[in-house]
């Protein structure tokens, strides 16, 4: 088992993840923009149909890319429990983290069962369509249970805690901080942990730290999208650069995870870049007390926002901007043959 390997599986998982993303983002992007703070509750309406139908979608976004990671090891017999272990994940709160960590747990093990468990001739057509789906879904139901669950979600928990009792500080440390935990892995659980915690201060009357969020969201996948379309293009592989514009859309609508190929192919170069970006976008729409009361929708968002002109647009603008200048001076550049043809990839640890 190779390294490589495991990421081409992962990123054949992402593959197909990224059009439910889209789907998902822009439905709800849409919904907010023309149903405003209130459309989650507007029953009826066609703003609140497409809101609905955006959130149903985007919550298969981990199954999807659980299921296909699966896929990719084991072909078809691991893709029902694949799904399962994704929808488990979300169950679990523990994000797109567990979905891939437990895409691949459950993709080995079927592969192992396949090729090890001694069977009848008269049996061996079970196998795919029957035996392993059962095997691997009881399998990504004990995993999920008693390893992944715990670890995963009581860790989320943790960061929680840590970052509730910076609510009374400094407002700006808040936004930093906010920044950070939302760049690390753009939608996981660390960042889940920021956004909890923003969302649920909302409830309270407390709508700056959404805000920031909202401005956060957009930045990392905007900047990558453009860093990889017109600044850096040598630095980034033929089918990244073909993702950019997909990117940059999903970023305006505050889908953070179009960025998500982009770190999982090269995580210890653009995970600095989206960190730094990301921390001064809260910093500067905290600063301007940039408000929002609605949880979702990016640009589309700003009509029903506080303080938009300039704050948001300052923080998003420079943040973008920062995050660009970082991956200039993090980013090496990919091999020639590689950048013409993404058909044999190597991830960038080095």
């Amino acid at each position: 088992m190779k390294f490589k390997d495991i990421y081409k599986h992962i990123l054949t998982g992402v593959g197909y993840m990224i059009p439910i993303i889209c789907l998902g983002g822009i439905l709800q992007s849409f919904g907010t923009m023309l149903g405003g703070v209130g459309v989650g509750s507007a029953e009826g309406t066609f703003a609140y149909l497409l809101y609905t139908a955006g959130s149903l979608a985007m919550s298969m976004v981990v199954p999807t890319l659980a299921a296909y990671t699966a896929y990719s090891i084991c072909d078809r017999p691991g893709i029902a429990p694949g799904f399962l272990i994704g929808l488990l994940s979300v169950n679990y709160k523990i994000g797109f983290i567990g979905g891939i960590i437990g895409g691949l747990l459950v993709g080995y093990f079927c592969k192992l069962v396949k090729d090890k468990l001694p069977l009848p001739k008269n049996l061996k057509s079970l196998l795919p369509l029957l035996i392993l789906p059962i095997l691997g879904g009881l399998f990504s139901i004990l995993i999920m249970h008693y390893v992944l669950g715990p670890v995963l979600g009581g860790f989320q928990q943790i960061l929680i805690s840590l970052f509730t009792g910076m609510t009374s500080g400094s407002k700006v440390l808040f936004g930093v901080v906010l920044g950070v935990l939302m760049g690390v892995d753009l939608g996981g659980p660390v960042t889940k942990a920021g956004t909890t915690v923003a969302n649920g201060l909302v409830a309270d009357g407390i709508i700056g730290p959404e805000g920031a969020k909202v401005c956060i969201g957009c930045v990392a996948p905007i900047a990558l999208g453009l860093s990889a379309l017109f600044f850096d293009k040598k630095k980034y592989t033929l089918e990244e650069r073909e993702q950019a514009i997909s990117a940059i859309v999903l970023g305006t609508a505050q889908v953070g995870e179009g960025g998500l190929p982009y770190l999982i192919r090269d995580p210890l170069h653009v995970m600095p870049a989206t960190i730094i970006g990301s921390a001064i976008t809260g910093a500067i729409a905290m600063y301007f007390d940039v408000g929002s009361a609605v949880m979702m929708g990016g640009f589309f968002a700003f009509p029903v926002m506080e303080n938009v002109w300039p704050g948001a647009f300052i923080a998003v603008g420079v943040g973008v901007l920062s995050t660009i200048a970082v991956l200039h001076f993090t980013k090496k550049k990919v091999p020639e043959e590689v950048v013409e043809d993404d058909s044999d990839f190597e991830v960038n640890f080095g």
